[in-house]
This record gives structure tokens, sequence and C-alpha cells, in this order.
């Protein structure tokens, strides 16, 4: 990975724990859901996967850090073509049943990390209780029974080998 990448990624990242710790201050142990606004241009286009992934631990161990009790799951990555792309974290979201997910839209209480080199940032958007439940609902019938976190490249074309919604037809 070039330099500059690097560097980027870095500084994003080290602002991460400073932001969990406020965000706990705000929310307690309160069920809520995590939306990571990443730069595409801190990915690596070659593995977007692998290269959110330090994004997502450091949220994860930032979290694990000042509530060492708590439950993460890693639901979901989105890439986009463009500026940014998208990663998913529960945080103490005891009704999620990765079984049932599919039908599940239930709202959780989302709050948006702003990856942003000049203002990195968390904050509540409670319009997208809805909608991100709703997207996670299709994305867990989208990809069937793959594993955790489920991933989306939206710069390539995307074919789903065995939906759920498909799984009552076959038996």
């Amino acid at each position: 990975m070039e330099d500059s990448k690097q560097h980027l990624r870095d500084h994003l990242i080290g602002h991460i724990p400073d932001i969990m710790k406020g965000l706990l201050q705000e929310v307690g142990s309160t069920p809520i859901r995590i939306l990571g606004d990443t730069p595409n241009k801190a990915l690596d286009s070659e593995d977007y996967l692998e290269s959110i992934r330090p994004f997502v631990s450091k949220v994860e161990d930032s979290l694990r850090q000042h509530r060492p009790d708590c439950q993460t799951c890693f639901l979901a990555v989105a890439i986009y073509p463009g500026r940014h792309s998208y990663f998913v974290v529960d945080f103490n979201n005891a009704r999620y049943d990765y079984d049932t997910a599919q039908h599940d839209k239930s709202r959780v209480p989302a709050y948006v990390l702003r990856l942003s080199l000049k203002n990195p940032r968390i904050y509540r958007k409670e319009p997208l209780d809805k909608t991100l439940a709703e997207k996670l609902a299709e994305l867990h019938n989208s990809h069937g029974r793959e594993p955790l976190p489920l991933f989306d490249d939206h710069n390539q074309r995307r074919c789903y080998a065995s939906p759920r919604s498909i799984e009552h037809i076959l038996g």
C-alpha cells in the first residue's frame, strides 16, 4: 500500500478510540447500530473487504475497551463507486439473530461514524434506523447463508448464489 494511503488510514483509525469513548458516554450500553462512512481513497481497491477490516477492528476494540462485556457484530460492508463505502457494526444488539435476519426489520438506533480527514465524528441519524434495518434484511436474504460480514461491491455486477427467499421453495 502506498505511503500516502497508509498515512490517511493511520490518521483516520487514530481518531476512532476517542470518538467511540464519546459515543459510549452518550449511549451507555444501549443497543445501537454504527454505520461507518469510510473514504474509498483509504481503501485498497484490490481487496476492499480486508482493507476495511482495520477500521472495524478499531471500532470494536475501542468499544470493548470501555465496555468489556459488550457484544459487537460486524454485519456488512457495501463498496460504492465514487468517494465513500460503508460498514455496519451492531453494539449490544441482543435481538440480532442470523438465522431469521432476512425477516427482521426491527429498528436499532443508527449512528454514522464519519471518517473524514477534516472532521471525523459520530452522530445520531434517526432516519437511518428504518433504512438500515430494511437494507440488512435484504442483504441477509440475498446472501443466503454466507458468513458475516455480508459483502456487496457495487463497482461490480452482484450475483447471489442462493438467496434465503428460495430456501422454502427448494425445501
